[in-house]
C-alpha cells in the first residue's frame, strides 16, 4: 500500500456517507411514526349563539343562522380534513431523497476511486491518467448512484415507512385474504 492515506480516507468516506443514510431513514422513520397517528378532526366547538328573544323574526333568524353556522362548521371541518390527509405521505420527502442521493454519490465516488487506485496502489493521477478512464469513472459514478438512490428510496418507503407494515407486524397476527365467493 502506497498510498495508505489515500485509502483510509476513502474508506472513511464511505463510512460517514453510509452513516449519512443510516441517520436520514432513521430520523424519516422516526417523524413518519409521529405523523401516522390518528388526527381526527372531532367535532368543531359551537359558535357562540345569538341571544333569543321574543319575537318571532329573531327566533327564525337564530334558527337559520344555527343551520348556516352548522354547515359552514361541517364544511371547515371537512376541509381541514382534506388538507391534514392531503399533506401525509408514507414516503421521503424530497429533502431526504436529496440527502440520501448526495450521501450516495459519496458513496460511489470513493468506492470507484478505490477501485481504480487498486485499493492504494497507485495514485489517482496514476490511475485517471486516460480521459476514457475519467469518463468511465465519471459515468459509472452516475449510474452507481442513481441505482443505489432509487433502490434505497423504494426500499425505505415500502418497508421501512409503510403504516399498514408497521400496523401488521404490530397486530402479532399474520394478514388473512379475503376468500372469493364462488
Amino acid at each position: 500500500m502506497k498510498y495508505k492515506k489515500l485509502t483510509l480516507s476513502l474508506i472513511i468516506m464511505m463510512i460517514l456517507s453510509l452513516g449519512g443514510v443510516a441517520a436520514t431513514l432513521t430520523y424519516a422513520k422516526l417523524s413518519s411514526s409521529n405523523t401516522t397517528q390518528t388526527m381526527s378532526g372531532g367535532t368543531p366547538p359551537s359558535m357562540p349563539g345569538n341571544s333569543q328573544s321574543n319575537s318571532s323574526s329573531n327566533t327564525t333568524q337564530n334558527q337559520s343562522n344555527s343551520s348556516s353556522n352548522t354547515t359552514q362548521n361541517q364544511t371547515d371541518s371537512s376541509n381541514k380534513n382534506m388538507m391534514i390527509s392531503s399533506t401525509q405521505s408514507s414516503g421521503l420527502g424530497s429533502m431526504q431523497v436529496l440527502i440520501i442521493g448526495e450521501c450516495l454519490f459519496v458513496f460511489s465516488a470513493s468506492s470507484l476511486v478505490l477501485i481504480a487506485t487498486k485499493a492504494g496502489k497507485k495514485s489517482i493521477k496514476e490511475a485517471l491518467n486516460k480521459s476514457y478512464k475519467v469518463v468511465i469513472v465519471v459515468i459509472s459514478t452516475v449510474l452507481l448512484t442513481g441505482t443505489l438512490t432509487y433502490g434505497t428510496v423504494m426500499c425505505a418507503n415500502t418497508y421501512l415507512l409503510d403504516s399498514k407494515q408497521v400496523q401488521l407486524q404490530g397486530s402479532g397476527t399474520p394478514p388473512t385474504l379475503p376468500s372469493q365467493s364462488q
